[in-house]
């Protein structure tokens, strides 16, 4: 029986199984590794659930904050293509005019043609804070359907949901790490738990095995 394949490589199944084998440790006073006493590894088993958890809680707080970020994205496309008009308008529809006003609003030339806002969220952030609020804020068009008040409210929400967002981003990340460093640890441990199980039971250690929470022979 090859122990490696009785501990699970998922993170699910791994927390149960820790859980168990824990349980089981603590009752079985006389066991001992020498290097790893039962109380450190219940709570190493404890700790890699709570990341798996803290992970999984991050990573569901973070969806719906990234679509109501695309759906802005969305929204500001959206609008670029009626701002482009105002300015078309107030240059008089000279394109060169217009063209050599975009950049003005934060806009910049795209591989496949005219202009657009960056893709990169943080820069698109950037240019509206800079440019475009400020260069539609003092236009003629400020007071129309998509001026102002149309990119201020948008910009507002998109700025906070990105600071959320990246925030969540580094919490998951956290927990990541967190979790991937206690998995390499309990791994190591049930290792030695199922050889030190064979050799204190070399005639049961089948049955010691599924005692001790190992109910699975391959995952």
């Amino acid at each position: 029986m090859n122990p490696k394949l009785l501990i699970p490589k998922k993170d699910g199944p791994l927390a149960e199984v820790a859980r168990l084998v824990a349980e089981a440790w603590g009752k079985e006073t006389w066991f001992a590794l020498r290097w790893k006493t039962q109380a450190n590894f219940a709570q190493l088993a404890t700790d890699f659930g709570a990341a798996i958890a803290e992970k999984r809680g991050a990573a569901a707080a973070r969806t719906p904050q990234s679509q109501r970020l695309q759906e802005l994205d969305d929204q500001f496309d959206e609008g670029l293509r009626i701002l482009k008009k105002y300015i078309n308008e107030d240059s008089g529809y000279d394109k060169a005019r217009t063209d050599a006003r975009l950049p003005g609003f934060g806009l910049i030339t795209r591989k496949s043609g005219g202009f657009a806002l960056s893709a990169d969220r943080n820069e698109r952030l950037k240019a509206l804070r800079e440019l475009l609020l400020p260069a539609v804020a003092v236009a003629p068009f400020a007071k129309r359907d998509f001026g102002t008040s149309f990119w201020q409210t948008r910009f507002v929400e998109y700025q906070d949901l990105l600071s959320k967002t990246d925030g969540l981003v580094s919490k998951v990340s956290k927990s990541v790490s967190q979790k991937d460093t206690a998995k390499l640890e309990l791994r190591k441990v049930l290792q030695a738990l199922v050889y030190a199980l064979k050799a204190n039971y070399p005639d049961t250690f089948e049955a010691e095995l599924r005692a001790w929470g190992f109910r699975k022979e391959s995952y």
